[in-house]
C-alpha cells in the first residue's frame, strides 16, 4: 500500500492506494455507545447482534465465518496424511511450515497476471506441489463438483494439532 499525496480538497489526507488500484480513504470505524445499546428493544434481535458486533472489536459476524467456512477446496496438499497446504476456490490460500516462505510470489503474480482466476489457482496449486515435493500427497478438485469446505479442512487441521500437543 502507498500512501499519495492528494492536492487540498481533493481527496483526505490519509488517502492510500493498493498497487494499480485506485485511491481509498482510511475511514475510522464506528463503535456503539453503552447508551445507544442500552436503547435497543429486547426483541430487536438482528440490531442487538449488529450492535455487539461494532462494540466488540473481537467479535465475527456469524454469517461472515459460515460464507468463509463453506468455501470448497480447490486442491488440498498432505504431507504424513497431515494437511500442510491448500489452494480455495476463491483463491485463498493456507500453508504450513513455513511452505509460503519457498515460493517466489512476485515472479508468481507476473507469471500469473494475464491468467483467469481458474489458472491463476492451478499455477499456485502447481508450484505449491513443486516446493513439498514427491512425497506430497494432493488432491485436486478443480472448479467445479463435490469438494471438501474450507471449515471442514480447518478443522481436519486443528485436531490434528491439537492431538500433537497432548490435547492442549
Amino acid at each position: 500500500m502507498t500512501s499519495i499525496a492528494t492536492m487540498p480538497g481533493s481527496q483526505p489526507a490519509n488517502a492510500y492506494r493498493l498497487a494499480g488500484g485506485t485511491p481509498v480513504a482510511v475511514v475510522g470505524a464506528v463503535r456503539a455507545s453503552a447508551e445507544l445499546t442500552a436503547q435497543v428493544r429486547a426483541n430487536d434481535t438482528a440490531f442487538q447482534q449488529q450492535m455487539k458486533l461494532s462494540s466488540d472489536p473481537d467479535a465475527v459476524d456469524p454469517s461472515v465465518a459460515s460464507k468463509n467456512r463453506a468455501v470448497q477446496a480447490h486442491t488440498v496438499f498432505r504431507e504424513g496424511g497431515r494437511v500442510v497446504a491448500a489452494v480455495w476456490r476463491d483463491g485463498q490460500t493456507l500453508m504450513s511450515n513455513g511452505i509460503s516462505t519457498r515460493i517466489d510470489w512476485t515472479s508468481l503474480q507476473a507469471r500469473t497476471s494475464g491468467m483467469t482466476d481458474a489458472q491463476r489457482r492451478d499455477t499456485i496449486a502447481d508450484a505449491i506441489a513443486r516446493q513439498l515435493g514427491s512425497s506430497v500427497q494432493v488432491q485436486r478438485y478443480g472448479e467445479a463438483g463435490s469438494a471438501p469446505a474450507r471449515g471442514l479442512i480447518l478443522d481436519e487441521m486443528n485436531a490434528a494439532n491439537i492431538k500433537a500437543r497432548g490435547g492442549r
